[in-house]
């Protein structure tokens, strides 16, 4: 942001000073602050002075013309023209390795005036975000180190804090960590985390934040159970899961379970906000190939202004017993609140495990996936 203000001062000195030297000096200025995808950004091109107005003023993106919003023409007091004209640009990730190109003819210039801005200078794309973990088998013994990988990817700019939390608890905080460029000039990285499983259980949170935007935010819970007469349950990894990008009052959202490790189709999901039964939901169950059984799970919540208190609530049955029971807020993908989180433990949608009450075992159950936050 500070380049960008800088550039732009910059301009603007170096045209006075070609309107002052009476040369023709050619100035182009963006936006003070970068922007997401999917939003329009101006960029404003002054050309100038010349003897007649009959001068032309090209945008381009890229290779391709881009239309101008306006063109403003300005006299000075020795009867000369200078020309200043904008442009409106709706950004998208793959502009990082475009240039938006500001040319100015004219029949007394030997050569065009032209001035190129990188749109990297002024996007920022948010990261996906999700936490992994590789094990030698589906039990994990008691006091087990497991490492916790926390994977940001196609993310811009490069520089971030990763921070990771134990149960509400900072403990550890890398600043501008290692990343590795994509195709896509974009960037992405993988840091590890060393943690041990406990009866007890511990949820771990890995966070991004890029500059002065809210973090995004994945979670993990290891927790392991006790054992009788060595006989075993299934664990069923899963991943419940919300927009990135916050919306307005009056339009509706996705959210989406995933759940593998079921031993049969008979797998039933409902979704209610409010206490009251969503309508505009889908559940897929299909075999993954190991004689066991993958749930997906769509929803669409429509979102109301008095919706900051309202929650939706995620039940997921296997042969008529309750394995996972999960309130999500809304006020998280609402537009217009404040979305800092003083604590990670806030009720979020996220990853999670729930299982039916049978004798316990000494293993650990895993819930993996990757949300803003999860909810407790």
């Amino acid at each position: 942001m500070a380049a960008t203000r800088g550039q732009t001062l910059g301009s603007l000195l170096t045209l006075l000073l070609g309107l002052t030297a009476g040369k023709p000096f050619i100035s182009l200025t963006g936006p003070s602050q970068r922007t997401t995808p999917g939003n329009p950004v101006p960029f404003n091109c002054t050309a100038g002075p010349f003897s007649s107005w009959d001068f032309n003023v090209t945008w381009m993106k890229g290779r391709d013309e881009h239309p101008a919003s306006a063109q403003h023409i300005v006299t000075n007091d020795k009867g000369n023209y200078s020309v200043t004209s904008k442009v409106w640009v709706t950004l998208a990730r793959q502009d990082i390795l475009l240039g938006i190109t500001c040319e100015v003819t004219h029949r007394e210039l030997e050569e065009p005036l032209r001035k190129t801005m990188n749109l990297s200078q002024v996007l920022q794309v948010v990261p996906t975000l999700k936490i992994t973990t590789k094990t030698s088998g589906i039990h994990i013994h008691v006091h087990q180190r497991v490492n916790l990988t926390c994977h940001a990817g196609h993310f811009y700019p490069s520089h971030l804090r990763l921070t990771w939390m134990e149960n509400r608890h900072k403990v550890q905080t890398v600043e501008s960590p290692q990343v590795t460029r994509n195709p896509d000039g974009t960037y992405s990285l993988e840091h590890t985390w060393q943690a041990e499983a406990t009866l007890e259980g511990s949820e771990f949170a890995c966070w991004v934040v890029q500059d002065e935007q809210p973090p995004v935010q994945a979670n993990i819970t290891l927790q392991a159970q006790g054992s009788r007469s060595g006989k075993g349950r299934s664990i069923h990894p899963s991943s419940l899961q919300g927009p990135l990008q916050r919306s307005e009052p009056g339009t509706s959202i996705q959210l989406t379970y995933m759940s593998s490790g079921f031993p049969s189709r008979h797998v039933t999901v409902t979704w209610l906000k409010k206490n009251r039964e969503l309508p505009k939901q889908q559940t897929h169950v299909h075999a993954s190939g190991d004689d066991t059984y993958n749930v997906t799970s769509r929803v669409l919540v429509p979102l109301l202004a008095d919706d900051v208190l309202s929650v939706v609530q995620c039940h997921v049955s296997h042969k008529s017993m309750l394995v996972l029971h999960k309130n999500i807020s809304l006020d998280q993908y609402l537009l217009g609140k404040d979305i800092f989180p003083v604590q990670v433990g806030q009720p979020r949608a996220g990853p999670c495990v729930s299982l039916p009450q049978l004798p316990p075992l000494k293993m650990v159950q895993l819930s993996l996936g990757c949300g803003k936050n999860s909810a407790n």
